[in-house]
């Protein structure tokens, strides 16, 4: 069955895209009455996706029962589990093989707010203006609300689209121009996305759980990169060294040195570019200061440091992020026939 979920990107998304019948992503506009301010940093979306419509026994079922939900309720919750992890493992894979963020919410987590206008200040009028100047702070749950909303996430098909999203023409330029989405317009994919994603979906076992553990480890990197520096590298570097025993598992030789460095090494090598060995020595060496030393970047540490060290740092956690996600176009892009597509 098709479900839909409004999302959210850190840069608009103004086409649409859509993977086989598997899932599409919708810019809001397709969805009548859906707001939007001009101060947002968070650009709604909504993602269509296929998902098996599998029940899942709750354990907290009887619980929710005796608290007086009734039984058709909790039928509706056993479904969540298989719809949540579908819906998790597309936002990581979009995360991990573009050079954006796509998230949700998390509606658990609560804090004081105000409301801020949905245009320019200059445009509410003396009441309005009266009524913002003198807001009292609310807890307020993050979401995405507006008339007929859910009548319109129930449609049981894939919104018809009149214009989808282009491909890049040069991954390597699609990666390493100008890569900070603050300078971006809008949403574009790398070049061979569809076939990426082929290759990730025909995967089984524990090698599909393996490569997913690894996409959602860079997808937590790429959501912690602006303020939770040291822990986002900490995640990128953990993503690369998963995929590095991947790939060694799969391709490594008797003759290869098979340390954790080693392994780290050869696999940005491999997939980025065979001749930076001292400069991937020097992430997996960020990697040991902060694991080891409990060296954190200077941004985590004072705000107001040396902006030279703070640019230096910027750099290279970005150098590392960008590592990771071109290393894992790469690894996908190799030729299903071959390629093992489990462990």
């Amino acid at each position: 069955m098709i479900r839909k979920s409004i999302i959210f990107t850190d840069v608009p998304l103004l086409k649409a895209f859509l993977y086989r019948e598997r899932f599409q992503l919708v810019p809001f506009f397709y969805f009548r009455g859906a707001p939007f301010s001009k101060f947002a940093r968070h650009f709604p979306a909504v993602l269509e996706y296929e998902c098996e419509d599998k029940e899942e026994m709750q354990p907290m079922e009887a619980e929710l029962l005796k608290r007086g939900l009734s039984e058709d309720v909790v039928k509706l919750g056993k479904s969540i589990p298989e719809s949540q992890r579908v819906k998790r493992e597309i936002l990581h894979l979009l995360t991990a093989l573009t050079n954006y963020s796509f998230f949700e919410y998390n509606a658990s987590v609560g804090y004081y707010g105000v409301q801020a206008p949905m245009d320019d200040f200059n445009t509410l009028s003396p009441e309005d203006t009266e009524k913002f100047n003198n807001q009292i702070s609310h807890w307020t749950i993050p979401a995405y609300l507006y008339p007929k909303v859910g009548e319109q996430l129930q449609q049981q098909t894939f919104t018809d689209c009149t214009e989808f999203c282009e491909e890049a023409t040069n991954f390597l330029y699609y990666y390493t121009n100008n890569p900070d989405t603050n300078h971006q317009k809008q949403i574009q994919f790398p070049p061979a996305m569809e076939f990426c994603l082929d290759r990730y979906f025909a995967m089984r076992g524990y090698m599909r759980k393996g490569v997913r553990h690894c996409i959602s480890l860079l997808a937590d990197g790429v959501e912690f990169f602006d303020y939770k520096r040291s822990v986002s590298t900490m995640a990128t570097i953990a993503s690369i060294e998963g995929m590095a025993n991947i790939d060694f598992k799969l391709y490594g030789t008797a003759d290869e040195k098979n340390r954790p460095t080693a392994r780290f090494v050869r696999y940005l090598k491999r997939y980025v570019a065979g001749r930076s060995e001292e400069k991937y020595k020097q992430y997996y060496s960020r990697r040991g200061e902060i694991c080891h030393d409990g060296t954190i970047f200077l941004c985590d540490d004072d705000l107001y440091g040396d902006i030279n060290e703070q640019n230096r740092d910027w750099m290279l956690r970005l150098e590392i992020q960008q590592a990771a996600r071109i290393a894992l176009y790469n690894w996908l892009r190799r030729k299903l026939n071959n390629s093992p597509t489990r462990l």
